[in-house]
């Protein structure tokens, strides 16, 4: 017997139960995911949002109430999703919050509406056939206010069901391709998995049927495939004062942007052939908490094709890095490094959405490399195992060095022992302002610019320029026979002084420099030579 005020516990147990039915289906629903693009990603990404927001239920106090929790479980899913039908299910749950009264409403009615709502508003250009349109259809069903909790929800469930089934109808790709919906069945198993919470059944031990992709369509598609150029970019940006703005800016032509605010975050989901781009555009309009990028392309090769290549996963500060990164073929890419480490979870995700057998994680910095690791161990024993290599380097400059040897169609083994290599050729040079007095050698103050040459302190003086410029002289007196040398600009130098200090090099060293922008925050320079 349920009754008729909802409790926190009752909420509890239909967000763990939303996630179990869910991770049940995680690998069916990847095999019909089509729209926007058939990358294959569906089931995870909507699974790893509800797991956040079921995990985020161990840190509330057992008293609160219906709204509490679900509250705790949309913040959480928010901050922890990924994909467009992560966006969509997470701003669904914190509609369905929103809806709840502060004591636990006897209704779902006004929950229902405000979910559909919300879920609605997270996307730029809403479209039949989708998550949208079953979230529309279920808060219809569940309009009668005079139906207990239980029979309102299962009348969400029959609706959801009726609306997926409903979805190629509105959706040519979705006819064409021979499935339903991806992400609209994965909200119907979302009530199924609270309806049946509600009733005290249990999860079942396997997982329906759900079909597979017309593999003829697939091949067309792939082939054709001009939706795969780009990346599937996501970012947690914190404090943007200006939400409209950053919308306008990072839409475009896309019509896949999604922006949901939540307090002081706002997620944002969108398909760009220039993640750079974005990742700029988030960094001045707020500070970036998390930014991940994976080529759309490589995964859906890597999903439906028989790609064997590793797959790079790289760590990665400031937005012409990610350019570079990008440039050079990385498949995915993760904010993090100095004093910004990603999270064991963020670089498991990374390398789990790559796809393929075998993943390559640059840390680019000795930080994030227990972590990286960490990540491997969990992609190890993942159901689909994947084997991670973790490249020991410090630099992003070392990551560019390693990044550039990989060649294709060659084991996993080779590739990992030609990054290596190309990291014994390369020597690194930083510049920064000292955290803290040092004694030493070469005795530095707080705030001082010193230089570090291969992770040992090179020297130290009164302006950052002159300390590079100190620093460039001591890298060429040192390898001998090196051709290219490289200096990475910070993101607080301006064009003139970089190319007062690329000129000043080169008149000192006698080699030719190269001037990119890496618009890494900490050091104004990376220097490498090779």
């Amino acid at each position: 017997m349920v009754d008729s005020v909802l409790t926190g516990a009752d909420v509890k147990r239909m967000i763990q139960g939303a996630a179990g039915w869910v991770a049940l289906h995680r690998e069916a629903l990847n095999l019909i995911n089509v729209y926007p693009v058939p990358d294959g990603d569906t089931g995870a990404n909507l699974g790893r949002t509800l797991a956040a927001a079921s995990e985020a239920m161990a840190d509330v106090a057992a008293n609160a109430s219906a709204r509490e929790i679900a509250t705790t479980a949309a913040s959480a899913a928010l901050l922890g999703g990924r994909g467009s039908s992560g966006v969509i299910g997470a701003q669904w749950l914190r509609g369905f919050a929103a809806g709840l009264s502060e004591d636990g409403d006897a209704s779902l009615t006004a929950a229902f509406a405000s979910a559909a709502e919300a879920a609605r508003n997270a996307v730029t250009e809403p479209r039949d056939g989708t998550m949208i349109s079953v979230a529309a259809d279920t808060a219809t069903a569940v309009q009668d206010a005079d139906a207990d909790l239980l029979a309102q929800l299962q009348r969400a469930v029959e609706a959801a069901y009726e609306s997926v089934e409903h979805t190629p109808e509105q959706n040519p790709v979705l006819k064409d391709a021979g499935v339903v919906d991806a992400g609209a069945r994965g909200l119907e198993f979302m009530l199924r998995g609270m309806a049946g919470a509600l009733a005290g059944e249990p999860i079942p031990d396997v997982p329906a049927e759900l079909g597979a992709i017309d593999p003829g369509w697939l091949a067309r598609r792939l082939d054709d495939g001009g939706e795969f150029d780009g990346f599937c970019t996501e970012l947690v940006v914190a404090n943007v004062q200006d939400i409209d703005g950053l919308r306008e800016v990072l839409s475009g032509d896309d019509e896949t942007v999604m922006l949901a605010p939540d307090g002081e975050d706002l997620r944002i989901h969108l398909h760009t052939t220039e993640p750079a781009d974005a990742y700029a555009a988030a960094d001045e309009a707020g500070r970036i908490r998390v930014f991940r990028a994976v080529d759309m392309r490589m995964q859906a090769a890597r999903t439906h094709e028989s790609e064997s290549d590793a797959a790079v996963v790289a760590v990665v500060q400031g937005s012409g890095f990610v350019r570079v990164f990008t440039e050079l073929g990385a498949a995915a890419i993760v904010s993090g490094g100095a004093a910004d480490n990603p999270s064991v979870e963020m670089l498991f995700s990374a390398a789990e959405s790559v796809k393929g057998e075998d993943v390559i994680i640059l840390p680019n910095n000795h930080n994030v490399t227990p972590a990286a690791e960490r990540a491997g161990e969990l992609a190890a024993e993942a159901d689909e195992p994947q084997r991670v290599h973790v490249i020991h380097n410090d630099s992003q400059a070392e990551g560019v060095a390693a990044l550039a040897a990989v060649i294709g169609g060659v084991p996993a083994e080779d590739v990992v022992a030609e990054m290596q290599d190309a990291l014994q050729a390369v020597r690194i040079g930083r510049v920064t302002h000292a955290a803290r007095t040092l004694e030493g050698d070469i005795p530095i103050t707080e705030g001082q610019p010193f230089a570090m040459l291969d992770g040992e302190i090179a020297g130290a003086g009164e302006s950052i320029d002159e300390v590079a410029l100190s620093l460039a002289s001591q890298m060429a007196a040192s390898l001998s026979g090196a051709s290219l040398f490289t200096a990475y600009v910070g993101e607080d130098v301006s064009d003139e002084r970089a190319d007062a200090l690329a000129e000043a090099i080169e008149e000192s060293t006698g080699l030719e420099v190269d001037l990119i922008e890496g618009g890494q925050p900490h050091y104004p320079w990376l220097l490498a030579l090779e």
